[in-house]
């Protein structure tokens, strides 16, 4: 997710030193967690798993981070997995903290080099009920040295609405650069991402997401040739998932597109285009 020597070239649009970033839209820090069937009464629901390791990889035409162009030529690979810890259970008013601890790379065939990134995170997350609020901690750095390392730290709000009869999973991410910049603009920025992700069953072992999310900069986020932009991009999607295998280890495979519509600093910094389309596909497991 991030970047390095890239301000001048950036602020040139060149593409070999685009500003550097993880865990685009077609790449999820985290497998979000499948919806569980309610317990048929009197039963209870069964307890937690106290460990919960979920991993995958992703292959896309273009690696686009927060907007932020970083590859669109050549093979790209996006491997990650994610450790969920179950810290806490019960039936107060907190009924759960979950851990998270993780690690998201891409790698590439063209000319920003095979290992441009590999970002490592650790989150906590509280839930209330439906309500989740967590904190979210993440490292991006760059083994190649294409980009510095960034330090970012966020507040992630979701809305657990897997239980309606059209859930949208909505979610608020506010996020504030610690150190480094990822446009390689030179004042640390505040990113504010708003989105809903719906979910539609179309078969029992076919199901559709729609994912929509806007992207503001809340100061500094989107610095570039125009200036610092509030509006930094618009991404609607439509990602596909099949079950391969149901069990202990679960394994599906997944893909889909994702159409993102730029701010002027954006389009500038996406070779001059306006709206671009982003398809990916890849195999994850959950165990």
């Amino acid at each position: 997710m991030h970047i390095g020597r890239v301000a001048g070239a950036l602020l040139a649009t060149t593409l070999v030193s685009t500003p550097l970033f993880a865990q685009s839209a077609s790449a999820p820090a985290q497998a979000p967690p499948p919806a569980a069937a309610p317990a048929p009464p009197p039963a209870e629901a069964a307890p937690s798993k106290p460990v919960t390791l979920t991993a995958g990889v992703d292959f896309t035409n273009a690696y686009v981070f927060r907007g932020i162009l970083q590859e669109d030529s050549g093979f790209i690979a996006q491997p990650w997995a994610d450790v969920a810890i179950t810290a806490y259970s019960g039936k107060g008013a907190l009924k759960a903290l979950t851990l998270n601890f993780g690690n998201w790379d891409s790698q590439h065939s063209g000319p920003t080099g095979k290992w441009y990134e590999s970002d490592y995170y650790g989150s906590a997350t509280f839930a209330f009920g439906k309500f989740k609020p967590g904190l979210l901690y993440t490292s991006y750095t760059s083994p190649n040295d294409r980009f510095h390392t960034v330090h970012e730290l966020a507040g992630v709000f979701s809305v657990d609405d897997s239980a309606s009869a059209f859930p949208l999973s909505p979610k608020v991410v506010l996020a504030f650069e610690v150190s480094g910049q990822a446009d390689a603009g030179l004042k640390k920025g505040t990113y504010l991402e708003l989105g809903v992700k719906p979910a539609l069953k179309a078969a029992p072992k076919l199901s559709f997401l729609i994912p929509v999310k806007l992207a503001l900069s809340l100061k500094d986020y989107y610095e570039g040739p125009t200036g610092s932009n509030t509006m930094g991009y618009l991404d609607t999607g439509l990602i596909a998932s099949v079950p391969l295998v149901s069990g202990k280890t679960s394994w599906e495979v997944h893909g889909g597109v994702d159409v993102f519509t730029f701010g002027d600093n954006l389009k500038l910094l996406n070779h001059g285009d306006r709206v671009k389309p982003v398809g990916s596909i890849g195999l994850s497991f959950t165990y």
